[in-house]
Parts: structure tokens; C-alpha cells; sequence
């Protein structure tokens, strides 16, 4: 029988990994006050008049995704470290898929080396977060948010839906490898 822990590290890291991933590809990171521009990762959306009816139009920086496209330095670095930190999660969630059906003898072992994976992406996520402000003050940034705009302060602009996905999936992330050291606790163990 599959232990019920096992279940919860399983579903939770599935449910992380992909909240993470998911805001790692949204360009709704920053947003601009009239909503005309919004700022992300690797990609930025901006209103194109050369329509009829304005068009939001969203795109990677420079038209196509490069490291060296994006922005800022500070962008740069949070994007590589987020994006492993992403990688790290959903290799980590697909062992945890995995290890619900593996041999009994080779559950414990997956769990603990999913477990650490998880630690380390949640720490590299967390440095990916913490670094991505310090990109508000480029020129590139100030241009569209106001000259008031520097590292932790975005001028002009608000912090978007995304960013903050990425903080809730990044603080959920911290229960994975806590839960992955439980995954063989049987359910008269828990509650007895």
C-alpha cells in the first residue's frame, strides 16, 4: 500500500513544479501603471498601434530567446537561476511520480535523492527571486518605468501576478523535501 505521505510529496511536487515552470515562461512579472507594457523572464508584452484595435503583442526580448537578449544582467542571472531551479523541481516531481510505483526497497533511496534535489532548486529559485529586482535599475527598465525606478524599487511599475505565483510556488516548494524524508511512514503510523 502506497503510503499517504508518499501521496502528498508526490501531488504537491507535481502541483509545485508546474505553478514554477508556468510563471518562469509568463512575461506578466512587472506591469506597467496604464497596463501598456509588462516585463518578464524571457519574455515582454507591449500594446502595438499598428492596428486597428491596439494588440497586445508578447514576445521574447529581441525576437527570439537568447541569454544574452534579456535586458539586464540582474535578469539574466535570476532567469538562469530560476530556470534550473525549474528544471531541478520537475525532474524532481517526475521521480516522485515514479517512486509510487517503484519496488518498496527502492522507494526510500529515490525519495531522498528527489528530496535533495528539491532542497537545492528551492534554494537556487529563491536566489532567482531575490536577484530579479536588482534589475529595475538598467537603463532598459527605467526607460519604460520611470526615472525613480532602481534595485527593489520598480518606479512607475507594479509588481505583476506572476512574480508573485513564483514567490507562493517557490514557499510551497520548501514543504517538498521536508515530506520527501516521510514518504515510508505507513498511515497507522501517523496516527497513532
Amino acid at each position: 500500500m502506497v503510503s499517504p505521505i508518499l501521496v502528498l510529496w508526490t501531488v504537491l511536487s507535481v502541483l509545485v513544479a508546474g505553478a514554477c515552470t508556468f510563471t518562469f515562461l509568463q512575461p506578466f512579472w512587472i506591469l506597467h501603471l496604464d497596463f501598456s507594457h509588462s516585463f518578464g523572464m524571457v519574455t515582454h508584452c507591449f500594446m502595438d498601434s499598428r492596428y486597428e484595435n491596439d494588440r497586445d503583442v508578447c514576445t521574447a526580448y529581441g525576437g527570439y530567446y537568447h541569454l544574452g537578449n534579456i535586458p539586464s544582467g540582474a535578469w539574466q542571472a535570476a532567469c538562469v537561476l530560476y530556470g534550473t531551479g525549474c528544471v531541478l523541481m520537475c525532474l524532481s516531481a517526475f521521480l516522485a511520480l515514479c517512486n509510487t510505483s517503484m519496488v518498496k526497497e527502492n522507494t526510500r533511496r529515490v525519495a531522498l535523492v528527489s528530496g535533495y534535489m528539491q532542497a537545492i532548486a528551492v534554494l537556487i529559485m529563491i536566489a532567482g527571486l531575490l536577484i530579479f529586482p536588482l534589475g529595475f535599475g538598467s537603463s532598459y527598465f527605467r526607460h519604460y518605468c520611470g526615472d525613480t525606478a532602481s534595485a527593489y524599487d520598480s518606479g512607475h511599475c507594479l509588481i505583476g501576478w506572476s512574480y508573485m505565483l513564483g514567490i507562493m510556488g517557490t514557499a510551497l516548494s520548501m514543504f517538498c523535501p521536508f515530506l520527501s524524508q516521510f514518504t515510508d511512514m505507513k498511515t497507522s503510523d501517523i496516527f497513532s
